[in-house]
């Protein structure tokens, strides 16, 4: 498995920079069509070289805005050549007066500056949200606890105190008639199926055992929990995990898994599931998938759905990175990926991995 995550990570990897590549081409193109098609308008309008370049400023500043700083600095280029050829003489790209060579210059150089600035301020704009993120996350992180410590040690206590009390009750009185009787057992086995399911909330919540037990461990505990009271299967491997793994990125992975497993049972239409979490040289690996009806990802991306923006939001905070395989009809997949350091790297656990799937 490792060997093949290996691959799969290159392959990732030689595919985002080819969409990359791609992408920047065409904003490339796009902005040198936008300011070719505005060099024939300007003509047609006489407009004079001034006002063309203001609207070639113009330009440059919305690529900046929308696309790579690459993308920005090649329109500058671009825009600085059309103005070269509207400057007189016309449409000729040789320019008679030196000072429109120091115009153009002087264009080239502003729009390359502003382009510059337009990036810093958007780069600048994106880390400010980051950070708005992990605040959030970290103050519902800390509310997560404090209600599953609330359910866990006064909701969970009352419960059990109350069923003490029914036991009491049916020792200390024995005359009670057998309907009695049964309907206090009825009573005693709800509230500790309610007590039961509210423990198992508040761990769902905030889990203690994320502390002192290792990540495979802990997700694996989880899907059987989570198989057990849902009604499904789910078959989660774990292989070549790291021992030592930071607690926010094993708190993150945890997250990414519950989402992606409630999502799957609420939208999948299936009742298996699988689950994989391994270690490669330099990464921490998780998949959850399904055989169900799967789904369309612009749609998804569009309707912001499924808790993709949630489990997106969360791997960012560890330098992660998610992708999403799916079509209708052919299941769907959540790979997340986390970087691990090399000194974490240095101790693995190996888990073995189960024969068959777990049933539960």
């Amino acid at each position: 498995m490792q060997g093949k995550a290996e691959v799969d990570q290159k392959d990732s990897e030689a595919e985002l920079m080819a969409l990359l590549f791609w992408r920047s081409a065409a904003e490339c193109f796009v902005a040198g069509l936008a300011l070719a098609s505005l060099t024939v308008i300007c003509d047609r309008l006489h407009f004079n070289l001034t006002t063309v370049a203001l609207l070639f400023v113009i330009v440059v500043v919305l690529v900046a805005r929308a696309g790579s700083l690459a993308s920005s600095i090649t329109a500058s280029i671009i825009a600085a050549l059309c103005l070269a050829y509207v400057a007189p003489p016309a449409f000729s790209f040789r320019i008679d007066d030196p000072l429109d060579y120091v115009a153009i210059t002087a264009f080239l150089v502003a729009s390359m500056i502003i382009a510059g600035l337009v990036s810093k301020v958007r780069k600048q704009a994106e880390d400010a949200l980051s950070s708005v993120s992990h605040r959030v996350i970290e103050a519902e992180e800390q509310e997560r606890r404090r209600i599953a410590q609330d359910l866990h040690e006064d909701i969970c206590q009352r419960l059990t105190m109350l069923s003490l009390k029914m036991e009491q009750v049916k020792t200390v009185d024995p005359n009670l008639t057998v309907d009695a009787s049964i309907c206090m057992d009825a009573v005693l086995k709800q509230s500790l199926e309610i007590g039961c399911d509210i423990k198992t909330l508040a761990h769902e919540l905030y889990s203690p055992r994320l502390e002192y037990l290792g990540t495979a461990d802990v997700m694996g505990s989880f899907c059987r929990d989570f198989g057990k009271r849902r009604g499904v299967e789910i078959d989660f491997r774990s292989d070549g995990v790291p021992s030592l793994i930071p607690p926010d990125v094993t708190l993150c992975l945890f997250r990414v898994l519950q989402e992606a497993l409630q999502n799957a049972v609420k939208y999948s239409k299936v009742r298996q599931f699988n689950g994989r979490l391994w270690g490669t040289s330099d990464e921490i690996h998780l998949t959850v998938s399904d055989g169900g009806v799967g789904f369309h990802l612009e749609t998804a991306r569009n309707a912001g759905g499924l808790g993709l923006n949630r489990m997106r939001e969360r791997l960012k905070l560890v330098n992660g990175t998610i992708s999403v395989e799916s079509q209708p009809n052919r299941g769907a997949t959540i790979h997340a990926r986390v970087p691990v350091s090399s000194g974490t790297d240095s101790k693995r656990a190996s888990v073995e991995a189960p024969e068959s799937p777990v049933a539960v």
